[in-house]
């Protein structure tokens, strides 16, 4: 029982130590692989591990009550109608309303909407829809967020207030996809550093939603899955150059940003009642 005291007491630290490690052993399998399913599926494992480990250390310190606790925070769904517009239409108006504004201007900037994911063709709604579920089950929302949102973050809420605590893990979410930097994994082609950047931002904008959702793992899942899916299939060439585009689309996205910084320091007394009521 002491044990598990002492323990308790660097949950964090050790979550991350584990959750990092085996993420990155699962990777480094997937790397040697040529077989195209074999890599596949040591990626999807080792991106997997936040939320397992998610799991097992909730299982492990809070027991029961803690799995709960955790798997409670996906059924919650009952929560104010403009969080779901936020959640589904944020990324996409962030694409085309600069393209709006640039067209009033008399700059022409076209979205091209991505036709083929990953060998498959985008023919139809429910193919677009399957993909999307695919995206969300395997390509890093289900994976990451009972580990990220679900462990860490209601932890670190504890100690810091939520815009510390965001920077915190938007740091750490970094540092875990390092391994993909490395071997330039499709989507890690960029700079660190702009990813960093990007990071901290996005992590920011889902602490607030977390918080202003009771804990909602559902709707973090579901906006990082969409926020996920809307980059692949229509992620413009020119979002890699300073231009007029590029210029409205940050420009827009800071104003949100700063507004929700705004309304976290407004609520910072009470720090939420996700992160004290949700907390394990």
């Amino acid at each position: 029982m002491n044990i598990i005291k002492n323990l308790k007491k660097h949950e964090i630290v050790i979550y991350l130590i584990v959750t990092f490690l085996f993420t990155w052993i699962f990777w480094s399998i997937s790397f040697v692989f040529f077989n195209q399913t074999l890599n596949v599926f040591f990626r999807i494992l080792g991106a997997f591990m936040p939320s397992v480990m998610s799991m097992i250390f909730n299982n492990y310190f809070y027991g029961r009550k803690g799995i709960k606790e955790l798997l409670k925070k996906l059924t919650i769904w009952k929560v104010n109608p403009s969080f779901y517009v936020f959640v589904l239409f944020y990324t996409v108006a962030s694409i085309y309303i600069p393209v709006f504004i640039c067209t009033i201007t008399g700059v022409n900037y076209k979205i091209h909407i991505n036709n083929q994911l990953s060998g498959f063709y985008c023919s139809n709604t429910l193919i677009i829809l399957a993909y999307f579920l695919a995206t969300v089950f395997f390509g890093g929302p289900f994976g990451e967020e009972l580990g990220w949102r679900g462990f860490v973050l209601p932890k670190l809420q504890k100690k810091f207030n939520s815009l510390i605590s965001s920077i915190i893990l938007g740091v750490i979410w970094t540092c875990w996809h390092l391994p993909l930097f490395f071997v330039h994994a499709e989507g890690f082609n960029e700079s660190f550093t702009r990813y960093l950047i990007e990071t901290i931002w996005l992590t920011i904008i889902i602490t607030w939603l977390y918080n202003n959702t009771h804990g909602s793992l559902l709707i973090i899942i579901l906006f990082h899955g969409v926020d996920n899916f809307i980059w692949l299939l229509c992620y413009p060439d020119f979002m890699n150059y300073f231009n007029s585009y590029t210029v409205v689309f940050y420009t827009m996205r800071l104003i949100v940003l700063l507004c929700i910084i705004f309304d976290m320091i407004r609520k910072s007394s009470n720090k939420v009642e996700s992160a004290n009521n949700y907390a394990n």
